[in-house]
């Protein structure tokens, strides 16, 4: 009997317990609709989150069609008790926006890689020559429109503004590095490394975008005493055949690996040769031929000024200060050697350290030797930059 009594009186304390929760909810309800809390703000949001709370509670089905609420994880795990159903269709519903959000990022790494192969820049707007000289005695190189229209070029797919493209922070940020031939310091690999030249030799990667990564590590180790490491691993062959709309992410993953274990690794390069039909590129450095250079800067943000969720890149700046001070100190050292940094909407993987870089040797119609000679050129303008001497900062030779 004592079992069987405090049964009994275990119901009805739950009937009681319900119908008291019932009045007092009922009585709120009530007086909402009757205006009681029109004029009290605090009193009326208080009123709402019960009903979103106790619909969300205990008629979760009703509450799933209209607005899923918000709900601690042990109220979660009752639902699923309670109601089987509601929490499979919870579950279903993650399960398929974790693969909506695989599909759309897919989709964004083959813009990317489509993108860095087919660019559509804008065209150069013209300046007063007011503008150009910038305001008395002011560095030209602090006005924003000065700098985008001498320094940049900008696809059709991103744009840019005065807050990230800011001479005086960008020239000011220190981007020196001691040498250090104990520890890797800089970073070498290639995501499109079937890259190869006019004169390259089918099945010789010393030929190819590679065999120019090669050189330019020994030119870094042998005359400047860096320690330089060269990944020359394949990441746009797919089962034998050229495939690049995944390159970026399958390079990715081999350069994270890279940076966890030689976390001392301050500059990533990743070394392309360029694409443009009918154009060749070429200046002269030391005497000799030379492709011309030129970097991209992954801004993570759409035409309309949108970021792209899924590439965050938390240096940006940093990334466009690196290229804006090669740049300057190119411009010092071999003029011409430069392109304009090419800006683009994607990320490129230069996210994965302050001091990353995307750089365009040449193009399909330049040489090897070409190729080479850009090499030494850049690595001497890179040790400039490195060891601060490149000139004053945020200062541009006339």
């Amino acid at each position: 009997m004592k079992l069987l009594d405090r049964i009994i009186q275990a119901v009805l304390t739950c009937a009681l317990l319900a119908l008291g929760g019932y009045i007092i909810v009922r009585s709120v309800a009530i007086a909402g609709e009757n205006g009681l809390f029109k004029n009290t703000p605090l009193l009326s949001a208080v009123y709402e989150k019960m009903e979103e709370w106790t619909a969300g509670t205990y008629i979760p089905v009703i509450s799933y069609v209209s607005e899923e609420t918000e709900k601690p994880d042990i109220l979660l795990e009752m639902e699923d008790q309670m109601f089987p159903v509601y929490g499979y269709v919870r579950r279903q519903q993650e399960n398929e926006a974790q693969v909506e959000s695989r599909e759309e990022y897919e989709l964004i790494l083959r813009a990317q890689a489509q993108a860095e192969e087919n660019k559509r820049p804008r065209e150069t707007e013209s300046y007063t020559a007011q503008t150009e000289e910038g305001a008395a005695g002011e560095n030209p190189l602090w006005d924003f429109q000065y700098l985008l229209n001498h320094y940049f070029s900008m696809d059709m797919t991103t744009t840019i503004d005065a807050q990230r493209l800011d001479g005086r922070t960008l020239l000011s940020m220190d981007m020196t590095m001691e040498r250090d031939s104990s520890q890797p310091q800089i970073l070498i690999y290639h995501s499109h490394s079937q890259e190869a030249f006019a004169d390259s030799v089918e099945g010789d990667p010393s030929t190819t975008i590679v065999g120019i990564g090669d050189y330019l590590a020994q030119i870094l180790r042998e005359d400047y005493g860096y320690n330089v490491i060269h990944e020359d691993g394949v990441f746009d062959l797919v089962d034998g055949v050229l495939d690049r709309n995944l390159a970026y992410d399958f390079s990715e993953v081999a350069v994270t690996e890279i940076l966890e274990q030689y976390p001392s690794i301050e500059i990533v390069i990743d070394l392309h040769r360029d694409g443009v039909d009918g154009t060749r590129f070429v200046t002269e450095y030391n005497g000799k031929p030379a492709a011309q250079l030129m970097f991209i800067a992954g801004m993570s943000r759409t035409a309309d000024g949108q970021d792209i969720a899924y590439l965050p890149n938390s240096y940006i700046q940093d990334n466009l200060a690196f290229a804006l001070q090669l740049q300057l100190a190119a411009e010092e050292e071999t003029p011409e050697l430069m392109r304009n940094i090419y800006l683009m909407a994607y990320r490129f993987n230069l996210h994965l350290r302050p001091k990353s870089l995307l750089l365009e040797a040449g193009t399909q119609l330049s040489t090897v030797a070409e190729e080479k000679n850009a090499m030494e050129a850049f690595a001497m303008i890179l040790d400039k930059v490195l060891q601060g001497e490149a000139g004053p900062s945020g200062e541009r030779s006339e």
